[in-house]
């Protein structure tokens, strides 16, 4: 039988494992906006090394692509500002608010990416960049674009993506 990846149940992030592997404690960081999920790897790279005498290569060594996965979302609270971008957030109640950093975090976590079937993916190390995109009109959203790119994993013996089956039922 044939295995359909298909739909986004969740996306969920958070603090890589102490000893470098997958995280354990992981939450969304919000609603996923329509259509801006996508998990994609760059071409590989080849390095060709020729001889004088030949005029086709002698070894080609080839590198995977960086793969990177990119998001928006839709309903952002202080707390997932905080979680993407640093700072702080001070007060209580209706008083909270959240302050932005003086310097550019470098912000690594581990993701999950559940769809609907199919198969669901973690990542134990990734590198999370996020941006403002801000909409303020009857049709526009206020949105959060998320960027992440795979890293190693700092944990030997961990691969840096795993793939499993989703369970539903």
């Amino acid at each position: 039988m044939a295995v359909v990846t298909l739909g986004l149940t969740k996306i969920e992030v958070g603090d890589i494992a102490s000893d470098g592997g997958m995280g354990t404690t992981l939450a969304p960081l919000g609603l996923t906006f329509q259509d801006t999920c996508k998990f994609a790897q760059d071409d590989p790279e080849e390095t060709e090394f020729f001889a004088e005498e030949v005029d086709d290569p002698i070894v080609i060594i080839s590198r995977p692509g960086k793969v990177k996965f990119n998001f928006s979302i839709m309903d952002p609270v202080l707390a997932t500002l905080k979680k993407l971008f640093g700072g702080t957030i001070t007060g209580i109640g209706d008083d909270e608010k959240w302050e932005a950093p003086d310097k550019f975090p470098n912000i690594e976590q581990s993701v999950k990416i559940t769809p609907e079937m199919g198969l669901k993916f973690e990542i134990p190390r990734m590198k999370i960049t996020a941006k403002i995109n801000g909409e303020f009109s009857k049709k526009g959203l206020f949105l959060i674009e998320v960027a992440g790119t795979v890293l190693q994993p700092e944990k030997a013996s961990v691969a840096k993506i795993m793939a499993s089956k989703v369970i539903t039922g």
